[in-house]
């Protein structure tokens, strides 16, 4: 069940030994509860440190382990890895609505800066939120390269104004969810994650946490015309979230910097983490080369 941690040798939770942690940890002191295994950030770094890392960021209610096939594909190709959590993600429900989106763009920022004074070059990558946060960093800390996959600028059903209405009258949305344990990722793990986090996050919308995650969209929007860095998009045709369309032409009309997208057919939101190895790859496959080139 924890594949990752026969698949790259490089890899290791973040802990107390670490610098980067020991940074981090002050954003994590309102949290009464220990992240679920599966959520506990880490990173995959070689024996001898390589020039260039990567960070990756995760998603709005998602957690570090969604990176990790993405994270292997970059640790493969000599690139040291890391991937941070948000304050409040993968915890429980009373320790997410206490979190801002300043507490999300913090673990991002200084991330940013610890990587910035230990490697030559710094490369970003976000899935969703994740790709809303960095853009926004990719602009402040004068980022080469970024991609984008699923990046979360149009939610589909979702408006500002229909936001300030429904919290007039609720603080909280019931949405469908069911478990689906054909699929468990290679990712450190333990049984019931699944349930824990849907039981949690992932079907339930908190109408104050969502107007938080519209702050990162708005401050993101607000990043795109400013943003000097080479950008790659990844989108899935079938992502039930995103309104895809629509962001690729936002991205088009806005971006100056060299811009190119791929839109894979068939893949849902979580394209880098998508039941279907073939989808999959190739979202991760193509974030990679586009480093590379």
């Amino acid at each position: 069940m924890n594949e990752i941690l026969n698949l790259c040798p490089g890899y290791k939770r973040l802990t107390h030994s670490d610098e980067l942690y020991n940074i981090l940890e002050p954003y994590y002191h309102m949290e009464k509860s220990k992240p679920v295994l599966c959520a506990t950030p880490w990173k995959m770094v070689h024996e001898t440190k390589t020039n260039c890392a990567v960070l990756l960021l995760h998603g709005y209610q998602g957690y570090p382990g969604e990176m990790s096939y993405l994270g292997l594909k970059f640790y493969n190709s000599n690139y040291d890895v890391y991937c941070p959590r948000y304050p409040g993600h993968g915890v429980n429900q009373e320790d997410f609505i206490k979190t801002r989106a300043e507490d999300w763009l913090s673990v991002a920022r200084s991330s940013i800066g610890y990587l910035k004074k230990e490697y030559e070059c710094v490369y970003v990558v976000g899935h969703s939120m994740g790709s809303l946060i960095a853009t926004i960093v990719a602009k402040e800390f004068d980022i080469e390269k970024v991609a984008l996959i699923a990046p979360a600028f149009y939610i589909r059903g979702f408006s500002k104004f229909k936001l300030k209405t429904l919290m007039l009258f609720k603080k909280e949305l019931s949405i469908p969810w069911k478990m689906d344990s054909s699929f468990w990722g290679i990712c450190e793990r333990e049984e019931g994650d699944d349930q824990y986090l849907g039981t949690n996050y992932w079907s339930i919308i908190i109408l104050k946490q969502l107007c938080e995650f519209n702050k990162v969209r708005e401050l993101a929007l607000n990043s795109l015309n400013r943003l000097s860095s080479k950008t790659f998009c990844v989108f899935g045709s079938k992502d039930m979230s995103v309104n895809s369309e629509k962001v690729k032409k936002l991205l088009e009309s806005s971006i100056k910097s060299p811009l190119s997208s791929l839109i894979i057919d068939g893949a849902n939101h979580l394209i880098q983490y998508f039941n279907d190895e073939e989808k999959r790859n190739l979202c991760n496959d193509s974030v990679v080369d586009f480093f590379n080139d």
